[in-house]
């Protein structure tokens, strides 16, 4: 049976792609107006309005763009990044044109949504007067689905039923069933059974989504650090109905919460909180697909395959990022940013327009990720450019990174042939500095820009007096630290042989460039990367700007397959030695050793192996005890009360609660102090479920590397008075 490919609609002949379309408007349309008049279908509503807002713009872009051929997952990927910024575009010129003309309420529904409406339709008019001539192949999608694709697809739901039970009965054995299920098809398709290459698209991203939502799903309410106050911001829009730009917070010049998200909330009609929870996860999860194409376009499948679940398995894509909502949208612009510097096929305007796109994206998005790839491209432009430049003796010695290699009869075809086309060029990085430049420093009263400053000046003074000092540099901290216990210990070994792996494989890409054929331009930027991940571990107040962790992540979007690469080389050299390991099960090929290997990695950071020997558990799923930032009804009715007192009295709160504190009113929360005679007279004290329970409280000390203790929460509370309890939290009033 065959279809048009509906992943590939800017293919299309004109005459379908318009009637297509305008189909899907009108059904999108119609059942938004049935719900306006009192006729709810459930989830018709969610699910065409996200399908409409998160490709249909994109898709019209590109068409206007004359873009074709591009393939399912580029098409697919592309699509979802210009929508988002379309969108968040829209939101901000509604946000400056509407107050001008007398509607003080540019983010409400009616005003949002005809918006939206005419935007599409302008951008419809233009796909089709741009691309008048195209008569389109009609590109058909067959359906012949393998037997293991209705498993892959059914991980994401076990993830949601899962989180489910474990909310509501406190049992996760779905949820570590599904853990085992993946860390399966690591090892299956490191083997080369039952998986075909054909479906390692759809593994990736159901792998992906499934391990997002094993997390992001649990309890009702957002969970995690930054989310809280990025959920105030978008609550500050939503309720006036208006996005004031000039709040000093770093994330209130973010459009990817302050305007992506409102624009969600309304259209989708969903509360943001489930935004965050259910539809930002449906885009973080295209990153690893985004990935898995770059790298499978410049190696194979395979080693495309395991690039991603190595960044997958890293704990970080699925904790942290889930409390960074805005980082995980700029991850996305990273990636097509990336997608589209490799493609030496594309048309150089058109791949210039959709660069600066998704760079100006990405600036708009994340402060800290946008700084990270500037800072990146300065000093990869510059190695380019050396090698370019040097006399014609040397460069043919040091051919490594701006020749052609020689072909290599045992790589795959679509990789035996490059262009020295270089698309790292100096106008773009200026335009990108420009761009960062404007935004930083003119929106939310310049704090993201007077921020890296600081750091910068921070990092500057310290460098030299306090380089390797673990107390001031939290990767040095994390690599001399004493792990809790000797399976913890083993887990840290793990995570510093992948990045052995990791530099070995950089090695190997540039002194064997007749067998690795990664593009100049990707390279460049993956060495800077790697100098980066030094510069976690040797400068101070580095790392700690962003976390070690994240810091990390960041990096693996480029740094991944080259762990992969490194394994290969490592195994290959070993084999050549001691010939009995290929008798081994499960390690007769490189790509079996390293599929046991990443899964062992997976294993110790879901911490399914902790759970198995009940050695301090680290799972945020499969763990429900623990003082984690994982907050009940209870905590959030408790903390709504005291906001909807009006007062402005400071409000006291341990290093956990903080941030579910910080969602609310972020101007007058304090941490609790060492000492409880520091604490404000006539000041509020509010304590959470684990406060009450376990009658303690977690005190920090705030520095590069935080240190945090228990203490005795009867210090605090002995002689105060409770004007709040609803068996979930307390507020003590300080007299």
């Amino acid at each position: 049976m065959h279809l048009s490919n509906p992943f590939r609609m800017n293919d299309w002949d004109n005459k379908t792609f318009f009637w297509v379309f305008q189909a899907f408007q009108v059904a999108f349309i119609g059942v938004v107006c049935l719900g306006l008049a009192g006729y709810h279908i459930p989830i018709a509503r969610e699910a065409l309005a996200f399908l409409y807002l998160t490709f249909l713009p994109g898709v019209l872009v590109l068409k206007a763009l004359r873009l074709h051929n591009l393939g399912t997952i580029e098409t697919v990927l592309y699509s979802a990044g210009l929508s988002l910024a379309v969108l968040m575009l829209t939101g901000l010129a509604a946000n400056i044109a509407y107050p001008l003309l007398g509607y003080t309420r540019p983010f409400s529904f009616a005003i949002l949504f005809l918006t939206i409406i005419a935007v599409v339709q302008v951008l419809l008019y233009l796909a089709l007067t741009r691309d008048p001539g195209h008569a389109g192949v009609n590109q058909k999608m067959e359906i012949s689905l393998s037997p293991v694709a209705p498993f892959l697809i059914i991980l994401p739901f076990l993830a949601i039923i899962g989180t489910h039970i474990r909310d509501e009965y406190h049992m996760v054995t779905l949820l570590f069933l599904l853990l085992v299920l993946i860390a399966v098809i690591g090892i299956a398709i490191g083997s080369d059974r039952l998986i075909p290459v054909s479906c390692y698209p759809l593994a990736v991203y159901s792998i992906a989504l499934a391990l997002l939502y094993h997390t992001s799903l649990i309890s009702e309410y957002v969970w995690g650090y930054d989310i809280h106050h990025e959920l105030h911001l978008v609550n500050s829009v939503l309720i006036p109905g208006f996005w004031d730009m000039t709040i000093p917070y770093n994330t209130n010049g973010m459009l990817s919460v302050v305007v992506l998200a409102p624009i969600y909330s309304l259209i989708c009609d969903l509360d943001p909180v489930w935004v965050f929870k259910i539809l930002y996860p449906l885009l973080f999860a295209l990153v690893p697909l985004g990935l898995y194409r770059a790298v499978e376009k410049q190696t194979s499948a395979k080693i495309g395959f395991l690039s991603v679940f190595f960044f997958v398995s890293f704990f970080t894509f699925y904790t942290e990022m889930i409390s960074l909502a805005r980082q995980q949208i700029a991850e996305l612009f990273l990636v097509l940013t990336v997608l589209v510097m490799i493609d030496k096929s594309m048309d150089r305007s058109r791949q210039a327009f959709l660069m600066v796109t998704f760079g100006f994206a990405m600036i708009v998005s994340h402060y800290g990720l946008s700084y990270i790839y500037l800072f990146s491209l300065i000093p990869a432009w510059l190695l380019l450019v050396t090698l370019e430049r040097l006399p014609p003796g040397i460069e043919k010695r040091l051919n490594w990174m701006t020749g052609t290699p020689e072909v290599d009869p045992l790589s795959p075809e679509s990789t035996a042939k490059k262009s020295q086309i270089r698309t790292l060029v100096l106008p773009y990085i200026l335009i990108f500095a420009a761009l960062a430049y404007f935004w930083y420093s003119t929106v939310a009263e310049g704090t993201a820009f007077a921020t890296i400053a600081g750091i910068g000046d921070k990092i500057w003074n310290t460098l030299f007096a306090e380089s390797f000092d673990p107390t001031t540099i939290q990767g040095m901290h994390i690599l001399t630290s004493q792990s809790i216990t000797p399976l913890h210990n083993l887990a840290k070994v793990v995570h510093i042989a992948t990045q052995g792996l990791i530099a070995v494989g950089l090695f190997a890409t540039i002194f064997k460039r007749e067998r690795w054929r990664i593009e100049p331009d990707y390279l460049a930027v993956s060495l800077v990367f790697l100098l980066i991940n030094i510069a976690g571990i040797i400068v101070p107040f580095f790392a700690s700007s962003l976390n070690t962790s994240r810091l990390y992540h960041i990096t693996l979007i480029l740094l991944a397959p080259f762990a992969i690469i490194g394994g290969i080389t490592l195994y290959e050299a070993i084999v050549e030695k001691i010939h009995a390991i290929q008798a081994l099960p499960f390690m007769k090929t490189a790509y079996q050793a390293l599929s046991v290997f990443f899964v062992v990695f997976f294993l110790f950071n879901s911490g399914v192996v902790y759970q198995i020997v009940n050695d301090s558990p680290t799972s945020m799923a499969l763990e429900t005890t623990g003082d984690k930032p994982v907050f009940n009804g209870k905590e959030v009715q408790g903390a709504r009360w005291l906001f909807s007192e009006g007062s402005e009295r400071p409000t006291y709160v341990d290093g956990t609660r903080w941030w579910l504190l910080l969602g609310f009113n972020p101007g007058y929360q304090r941490y609790l102090p060492t000492n409880p005679s520091l604490v404000e007279p006539n000041s509020y004290l509010y304590f959470g479920t684990y406060n009450l329970v376990r009658e303690s409280v977690r005190i920090e000390v705030q520095q590069a590397v935080t240190v945090a203790g228990y203490v005795d929460a009867g210090r605090f509370t002995w002689d105060q008075n409770r004007i709040y309890d609803n068996a979930g939290s307390a507020i003590y009033l300080q007299r």
